[in-house]
């Protein structure tokens, strides 16, 4: 059934799983919230960074009856074929990690990730472990896109180009080591909140050559280092930067693409958020915002703050009112 009447849409539902641009989680939660029914499962997939603020800012209450489910990223690298009717499956991941808040044993289907094993297949794997805050701190586009973008585009003259750059292919040495810096900030954060907070399980939030090598291993010809995972993973081919094709043939970087669009406001300001959160200073981190909002015409940080007039457009806990730990980590659901 296909439907625009979120009644009907929720009805008798066991599991209702979004597949929508980040920026859509919180309208379509606050749309179908009269109808979720108890024991239903919310899955995001993926929910990018913050995804469960937004199902604990619509819900309130009620989601002490449902489970909350956010996985780290698409089950594929897929691109568009023909828009709104087909698109093309580049590479499938090895697996799929995930995390749950609520009590399984309240769900009216138990087994619910036996059945969406079988609607994705063999693979990839469906994993679920720890918080639902690895996932917010994991989810690899948030730290991964905007440094690429800003890697390749922080020295640029202003020139068209007659091509368009290879985008994980076309990495240099320095932006490599920014996306380890900027993986190590973040493995910052979670040793910090794990060190505060034993009990909490964020063991899922790895350096980005381990989650790399756990999801595309047989892609990846030379696994020396980031740089050459990289540039050698085949399930990145063909894969180019978002660019705007001008009247004579040239092309310029887009940069109102969601590399940036939803990468920083739904992925990087979500991390920098909980980073001041945790008291975590991330210098590099900082750098590659601050370039991407200047891009972005927005503002979210000022200095080393985190208080920038856009911050309300952003999924950042603070845009919430979450200022605590015991807050983003969910204990006093």
């Amino acid at each position: 059934m296909v439907t625009d009447d979120p009644a009907q849409a929720a009805f008798n539902s066991d599991i209702i799983i979004f597949v929508l641009p980040a920026f859509l989680h919180l309208k379509y939660l606050k749309l179908l919230f009269p109808y979720i029914e108890e024991g239903c499962i919310l899955i995001g997939m993926p929910g990018q960074n913050g995804f469960e603020f937004d199902v604990r800012y619509a819900l309130r209450r009620k989601l002490n009856s449902c489970i909350v489910i956010n996985f780290e990223s698409l089950p594929w690298v897929c691109g568009n074929r023909e828009f709104g009717k087909s698109v093309e499956i580049m590479s499938i991941k090895t697996q799929l990690l995930g995390a749950l808040q609520g009590n399984p044993s309240n769900a009216r289907i138990p087994k619910f990730l036996v059945e969406l094993q079988k609607l994705l297949g063999n693979l990839p794997k469906l994993i679920i472990s720890g918080h639902l805050l690895g996932m917010t701190l994991v989810s690899p586009n948030a730290y991964s896109h905007p440094p690429i973008i800003y890697g390749r585009w922080k020295n640029w003259d202003g020139q068209p180009l007659d091509y368009k750059p290879l985008f994980y292919h076309g990495i240099d040495e320095y932006t490599a080591e920014l996306l380890g810096k900027l993986s190590e900030e973040i493995l910052t954060i979670s040793r910090q909140i794990g060190q505060e907070y034993p009990q909490i399980d964020l063991s899922e939030v790895i350096f980005v050559y381990d989650w790399d090598m756990n999801h595309y291993s047989e892609y990846i010809a030379d696994k020396t280092n980031i740089h050459t995972v990289f540039l050698t993973n085949g399930a990145y081919n063909g894969i180019v930067h978002p660019m705007l094709q001008m009247p004579n043939g040239t092309y310029l970087p887009n940069f109102n693409h969601r590399y940036l669009t939803e990468d920083i406001p739904f992925g990087l300001v979500v991390i920098r958020g909980i980073a001041a959160i945790a008291g975590v200073k991330t210098p590099y981190i900082d750098l590659v915002l601050s370039w991407c909002q200047n891009k972005l015409r927005k503002e979210y940080l000022i200095g080393s703050e985190l208080i920038g007039k856009d911050i309300g457009e952003t999924r950042c806990p603070q845009r919430y009112g979450l200022t605590t730990l015991p807050e983003i980590l969910g204990l006093d659901w």
